[in-house]
């Protein structure tokens, strides 16, 4: 069991023996996935080799979908994703309550899953599928919170066609899941805002039965290789001096002075 809550939730109650692994610990700053190589130490530091079949569980749907996505890219075994949320479960079985566990220090064991690189999507690769591929779909898996400005410019900076809205519904009982219907294409490639985004798209994807790939960065962080964000952003106004800059150089204009006091003195 792999409890996807803030850890001090997770640590406090949950399924006794279940990995606390909240989102938080797989993205690095500005919400950027974090590197595989990381991910899998990180695995490792759970007691995880990748032959398990993990059950993904939580309180934000989207949460578990992007640790399980994670979890799937990485090589898990089998993982599966819990359809109610958690909490409310507990409370409903206290007997299977217990606290959950943390990583350790060190690696416990070694992370040997073979990853499922096939399913990740670089810029360049994505480039290379829109420009030679006309049969490619771009999944937009929105909510769109990224820079309108941005997505516009990443968007006609590789010359892609308007990207698809899969639907898929919210999570609910597993008999009233259905296959999402997919376009006539024969590659439908995930996107969402950022790596947070795309991923829990992915993997709700991936549950509907699409065979989807992922393209990881999303529209915000495609923007900003994108040929037209620099023009974009050029025509901006420059904005004041950034106050750290104009410290660093008082900074350093005070101890060139320092400088040549002191050797002034010497003669």
């Amino acid at each position: 069991m792999v409890d996807t809550r803030p850890g001090s939730v997770c640590r406090r109650r949950s399924v006794a023996g279940a990995l606390c692994l909240a989102p938080s610990m797989l993205l690095g700053p500005r919400g950027r996935l974090v590197s595989w190589r990381n991910i899998r130490w990180l695995l490792g530091t759970m007691g995880l080799t990748g032959t398990e079949t993990a059950v993904v569980a939580g309180d934000d749907a989207t949460a578990d979908d992007f640790v399980a996505g994670i979890l799937y890219v990485a090589g898990q075994r089998r993982v599966e994703v819990a359809v109610h949320p958690l909490t409310a479960w507990l409370a409903r079985h206290p007997h299977a309550t217990g606290s959950g566990a943390t990583r350790g220090v060190f690696r416990e064991v070694i992370y040997t899953a073979w990853p499922r690189t096939r399913l990740v999507v670089l810029r360049r690769e994505l480039q290379r599928f829109v420009r030679g591929d006309p049969d490619v779909c771009v999944g937009d898996g929105g909510p769109r919170d990224c820079d309108r400005e941005a997505r516009h410019a990443w968007s006609h900076g590789i010359h892609i066609p308007r990207p698809v809205a899969l639907p898929v519904a919210d999570r609910g009982p597993l008999s009233a899941v259905k296959a999402v219907p997919v376009p006539k294409t024969r590659r439908v490639i995930a996107c969402g805002a950022g790596s947070y985004g795309s991923v829990a798209y992915f993997a709700r994807l991936r549950m509907r039965g699409v065979r989807a790939r992922v393209f990881i960065g999303g529209w915000c962080d495609g923007a900003t290789h994108a040929p037209g964000i620099a023009v974009l952003r050029k025509n901006r106004p420059a904005g004041p001096s950034h106050p750290t800059n104009v410290f660093a150089a008082v900074s350093v204009g005070a101890a060139l002075m320092m400088l040549i006091w002191r050797m002034a003195r010497r003669r």
